[in-house]
C-alpha cells in the first residue's frame, strides 16, 4: 500500500475521511485471514444444522488495523465487547452472517445499521461467506438515530425488494437505500479483503 493509500486508510479507520475522499478500493487484506478464520468457526458445525455468529472489535494499534475481543454468539445475533485495551483506538466492529441453509452474500441487517450509527463506528465489517461488506462513516453520517426506526425502515425496504429480487439482492438494495438515508459509505468485495466502493454519500 502506497504512502498516500496508507494515510487514507488510516483516516477511514479513525473516522476522519471526508465523503469526497473515500477511496475507490478498501484494502482489508491485512485482517482477511482472521476474518476468514472467524467465518470458518461460524459454520464449523453447519452439517449438523448449527451456526453461530462471531464478532470482534476493530481497533487501531501500532499503525495498523487489528481484530480483538473475539466473541461467539447465537445463530442470528452476537454482542461485541466494545471495550478496547489501553493503547488501542476504537474503530468499529466485525461480525459474521452465517445461515444454516448455507445462504451466502447477505450484507448488513437493519439492526447492524442501527448499531453502527449508535456506537459511532467508523468502520463496520460483515463477513457473509463469499463476500465481505463494510460501512464507513464520513462527515455527512447521521449523528443521532432512532434505532427502532432504522430497523423498521430496513424491514419495510427488504419486504418491498423481496417481491422482485432474490434474498441477497433484496438485502443489498436495502443496504444501498439505508446508506443514502444515513450517509454511510458502502463497500463490497471478496474474502481476500479487497473491497470496492458501491455507494458514496
Amino acid at each position: 500500500m502506497a504512502k498516500r493509500g496508507k494515510a487514507l486508510f488510516k483516516s477511514v479507520c479513525l473516522g476522519k475521511c471526508q465523503s469526497r475522499d473515500l477511496p475507490k478500493r478498501l484494502n482489508l487484506t491485512g485482517i482477511a485471514p482472521e476474518m476468514n478464520r472467524l467465518w470458518e468457526a461460524s459454520v464449523r458445525e453447519i452439517d449438523s444444522g448449527i451456526v453461530s455468529e462471531h464478532a470482534a472489535l476493530l481497533v487501531w494499534e501500532h499503525g495498523r488495523l487489528h481484530l480483538t475481543n473475539i466473541v461467539e454468539g447465537a445463530d442470528n445475533e452476537v454482542e461485541p465487547n466494545y471495550q478496547p485495551a489501553e493503547g488501542q483506538r476504537f474503530v468499529g466492529t466485525f461480525h459474521t452472517h452465517p445461515y444454516v441453509r448455507g445462504l451466502k452474500g447477505v450484507a448488513f441487517s437493519g439492526d447492524d445499521f442501527a448499531t453502527t450509527l449508535t456506537h459511532r463506528e467508523n468502520l463496520s465489517i460483515v463477513h457473509c461467506g463469499d463476500k465481505i461488506a463494510a460501512l464507513v462513516r464520513t462527515e455527512l453520517t447521521a449523528e443521532f438515530v432512532d434505532t427502532e426506526a432504522v430497523d423498521q425502515k430496513a424491514r419495510e425496504l427488504f419486504q418491498i425488494y423481496l417481491r422482485n429480487f432474490p434474498f441477497t439482492t433484496a438485502i443489498f438494495r436495502m443496504n444501498l437505500v439505508l446508506c443514502e438515508k444515513y450517509c454511510l459509505g458502502l463497500y463490497m468485495g471478496n474474502i481476500t479483503g479487497k473491497l470496492h466502493l458501491e455507494f458514496n454519500p
